[in-house]
């Protein structure tokens, strides 16, 4: 009996039983021989969940017989390096190709991503722990050696924290292995693997696949664009052209685990990609899907929060990644379906407020340094966004309110300042629903406490910055003057002043007067 044949299909709980049909004696050079064929017609198989789970319990079920294993020999090396590349093909994110020819297939029905990606974690959750712990077992049993790049692979797809397709356990084992390959004696370093043969032999020729006819492989101008009968409204969304999209799902987690590794401070790399999209065409980047690849690979950072994160690192990190989110707004299409003015650029800045701002405030209000970057890159966020960001000011208007009337805000003036700042560019963007509404008190009330505060403040007369702070906290009042100037009622009379509305109090502390100039 085949060493492959002990079963077609077990589950962990029958191990016990299989080793009933182990040999009592066998070589890993063997092993691999038996397995050849049955991984191979596994691998084949457009669902490969139950074909390849089978043969997997029956490697593991051999490889757990331990005392019937022969002593490892020089030929076995050859033989395990193979078995480990054959598993690791069984629980990659990788549809078969039959799958692929039928996505590109004009006769069939194009397979929905979602439904492809939901496939593809169930084949993973399935066999990865599995696989996993077959690789590693066999590489106790051999020398050190350097394993193929589709090994690497799966490691470092396993080892993304941001993908559910395995467990804690397996992605450490994961991590440890692909570590161990890059500390070998000879073998491949991290950066030599990460720059040779992660970006330029694997990710660049996929992503290339989805470029635009216009340009040429190496990213330049066609001369003779090749022309097909979908024409340019109908942009070929297949297999085909985006294999890293439908068939190929290391692609992401392997690219965004080069951006983090690719240098060892992630500000630099920021840095980098800033520029990058400054000079990288809109229509290319969303042609080749690189903006969404991008912004996966981005989002993170903006989580690097303490006290996880050091505070100082991770100013120096937000600093770096709001731009970078902003400058890829900025290549989105400003009209979405049905002609929604800017619909797929706020997308992302909704995101950027409730996922970034919100709920890096939420988790570290307590630090002043981190508060006083999410008050400057509200206001930038909101500066892009215009009047859409009216849908915000249930939870920006208590968020910058709250900085404001906090009686210790004067001890940070740089935090302050730039909450005050803010709450301008809300006023400057949000002003048509803010007469008459629940935040005009709010506002008022963060000036006048805001004010007073400054106002009973300690601080050294030659420090300019609570001079400023006052100056700017005018200017604020003079805009919701205006804000609340331009509304009108339901007869078109003009709409209660700002002074009416605070006459009660500045009639109850006169320091209120700087604040609120007369301006009818």
């Amino acid at each position: 009996m085949s060493l492959m044949q002990v079963c077609a299909w077990s589950f962990e709980g029958k191990i016990v039983e299989l080793r009933l049909n182990v040999p009592e004696s066998f070589s890993l050079k063997d092993l691999a021989e038996g397995a050849r064929g049955p991984l191979a017609e596994a691998y084949s198989k457009k669902h490969k969940t139950r074909a390849g789970h089978g043969e997997l319990i029956s490697l593991l079920t051999c490889l757990r017989c331990e005392k019937r294993i022969a002593p490892t020999t020089p030929a076995d090396q050859d033989a395990v390096k193979e078995l480990v590349r054959n598993v690791a093909k069984i629980i990659a994110p990788v549809v078969t190709q039959d799958v692929g020819q039928d996505q590109s297939n004009e006769n069939n029905e194009e397979q929905d991503q979602s439904q492809i990606e939901a496939l593809l974690s169930v084949q993973c959750r399935s066999l990865s722990g599995l696989g996993m712990e077959i690789i590693e077992g066999f590489m106790k049993r051999v020398e050190p050696m350097q394993l193929d790049d589709e090994v690497l692979f799966a490691f470092l797809v396993y080892s993304d924290e941001n993908k559910t397709w395995a467990s804690p356990k397996t992605k450490e084992t994961a991590r440890q292995l692909l570590e161990q390959q890059f500390s070998l004696p000879g073998g491949h370093t991290k950066e030599q693997f990460l720059t040779e043969t992660l970006l330029q032999s694997y990710l660049r020729p996929l992503f290339s696949k989805s470029k635009p006819s216009s340009i040429t492989a190496s990213g330049r101008k066609a001369e003779y664009a090749d022309s097909d009968d979908r024409g340019e409204s109908l942009p070929d969304d297949s297999a085909r052209t985006k294999p890293w999209k439908y068939t190929d799902l290391r692609a992401l987690p392997a690219l965004a685990w080069a951006i983090r590794e690719a240098d060892h401070h992630p500000l630099r790399g920021l840095s980098f990609l800033i520029d990058f999209l400054a000079k990288f065409p809109d229509k290319t980047l969303r042609d080749t899907g690189l903006a969404q690849v991008f912004e996966d690979a981005i989002f993170p950072t903006l989580a690097f929060l303490p006290s996880l994160t050091p505070e100082n690192e991770s100013v120096l990190l937000l600093h770096a990644a709001y731009p970078a989110l902003l400058r890829l707004a900025d290549k989105k299409p400003t009209l979405g379906k049905d002609s929604v003015p800017g619909a797929p650029k706020n997308d992302l800045l909704d995101k950027m407020l409730r996922e970034g701002v919100l709920m890096g405030y939420f988790h570290a209000k307590e630090h002043v340094k981190i508060v006083k970057v999410l008050c400057e890159e509200t206001a930038a966020i909101v500066g892009e966004m215009g009047v859409h960001a009216v849908k915000h000011l249930k939870d920006l208007i208590p968020m910058l309110s709250s900085i404001m009337t906090d009686p210790f805000a004067p001890v940070a003036p740089a935090t302050l300042l730039a909450a005050i700042k803010a709450l301008q560019e809300v006023l400057a963007n949000c002003w048509p629903r803010i007469p008459g509404s629940p935040w005009q008190d709010e506002i008022i009330n963060a000036l006048v406490l805001c004010w007073l505060h400054v106002a009973e403040h300690e601080h050294p007369a030659t420090d300019k910055t609570y001079t400023q702070i006052e100056q700017e906290l005018l200017t604020s009042s003079k805009a919701l003057a205006a804000v609340l100037k331009s509304a009108t009622g339901d007869d078109k009379a003009p709409a209660t002043s700002l002074s009416t509305h605070v006459a009660p109090l500045v009639a109850k502390d006169p320091r209120l007067a700087t604040l609120f100039p007369s301006s009818d």
